[in-house]
């Protein structure tokens, strides 16, 4: 048998007999501590988690001591439903036979920072809001999430992610959650517009948040994937000032508010911030009216200007004959001239008139 081999002084060194590391054993260098910039980040961070977790406190003790001092006024406890009514709501979604299903894709883990992380996973807890509050909410899909991964990771931040009315598909995509033939994506850059919704298919909403670094990304891969893509009719029925690309959150509310039964227009102008500065687009129709009614009041000034020159004959013909000096003001100097012409034209010259006394 070989001898056993005996391990390195320093690596003996490091260890004491209960194998916990000796910092001041030769030979060993300690890890290289943060930074006083990097520990004051920490603590502060860790100030602002207590921060919000106590106000949060606060605050649902406020609306309990409002709730209660309604309930002694005999004045109602709260405007809109309650969380129990809103809850029902989403549990009935669940019991429909076919219920009109959206998807947020999250597989995006290495396409954003930090910051952009933070943003994502913010616009995915307002859209769980605006379907917990809608009149009609529709079944909602979170899929592409990694286990453990950074989105996951910034989602634990949330107290009670876990209870929202939602399905979440962890290390699954929507190619594997849904059949194919039933996605329709949903990217600026389509050239199908998408006139109705059907709760046949499934649309899928990307949940990158990139600044526009990473262009037809979504559109790119889902059209490798063989995948149907549409856009939403935002400049067949609004003008806007900026660019038709829209967030994540945005293109959910107008999908969601379309479902309750509302026209693109309105669903539209109701969703989109004042600084897109989205306006009604004016139809066809309307167009020729404006263009038919301009045309009818040129006519009519057209009109007015010969009347006008008429009259200006007429008074210039009995002003001539009575002996009376024509006085023409400044700016109607070219239009009395013409009017004068004529009248001069149609009066008999003094030869004629002298042939006719004889």
């Amino acid at each position: 048998m070989d001898p056993p081999v005996e391990e390195p002084v320093e690596k003996k060194l490091k260890e004491d007999l209960t194998g916990d590391v000796i910092p001041n054993a030769p030979g060993f260098t300690p890890p290289t501590p943060n930074s006083k910039n990097q520990l004051k980040k920490q603590k502060k961070l860790e100030q602002q988690l207590m921060i919000r977790k106590e106000r949060r406190r606060q605050e649902k003790e406020r609306q309990k001591q409002k709730r209660r001092e309604a309930a002694e006024k005999g004045l109602p406890i709260r405007n809109g439903p309650s969380r129990k009514d809103l809850k029902r709501r989403l549990l009935k979604v669940g019991e429909q036979e076919n219920p009109l299903r959206i998807v947020i894709d999250l597989d995006c883990d290495d396409m954003m920072n930090e910051r952009d992380m933070a943003k994502c996973v913010k616009q995915c807890l307002r859209i769980y809001t605006i379907n917990r509050r809608s009149e009609c909410p529709v079944q909602l899909h979170f899929t592409g999430i990694k286990t453990e991964g950074n989105i996951h990771r910034v989602l634990k931040k949330n107290d009670g992610w876990e209870n929202w009315h939602l399905k979440y598909h962890f290390d699954e995509t929507h190619l594997e959650a849904f059949d194919n033939k039933e996605l329709i994506y949903l990217t600026s850059e389509s050239d199908t517009v998408l006139e109705s919704l059907d709760a046949q298919n499934v649309y899928v909403i990307g949940g990158l948040v990139d600044h526009n670094h990473h262009k037809n990304y979504c559109h790119d891969r889902a059209t490798k994937a063989g995948l149907r893509t549409a856009r939403l009719p935002l400049g067949e029925y609004v003008d806007m000032k900026t660019r038709a690309v829209l967030t994540t959150f945005h293109v959910f509310e107008i999908l969601v508010r379309v479902a309750e039964g509302k026209s693109w227009s309105e669903a539209i102008l109701q969703t989109l911030p004042p600084r897109k500065g989205a306006k009604p687009k004016q139809a066809g129709g309307n167009a020729k009216e404006d263009k038919a009614i301009n045309g009818d009041s040129a006519e009519n000034q057209e009109v007015a200007a010969s009347d006008n020159e008429s009259s200006n004959e007429t008074n210039i013909r009995a002003s001539i004959e009575g002996g009376e000096k024509v006085d023409v003001a400044d700016e109607d100097l070219g239009k009395s001239n013409v009017s004068v012409t004529n009248v001069l034209r149609e009066l008999p010259t003094t030869e004629n008139n002298d042939e006719a006394d004889r």
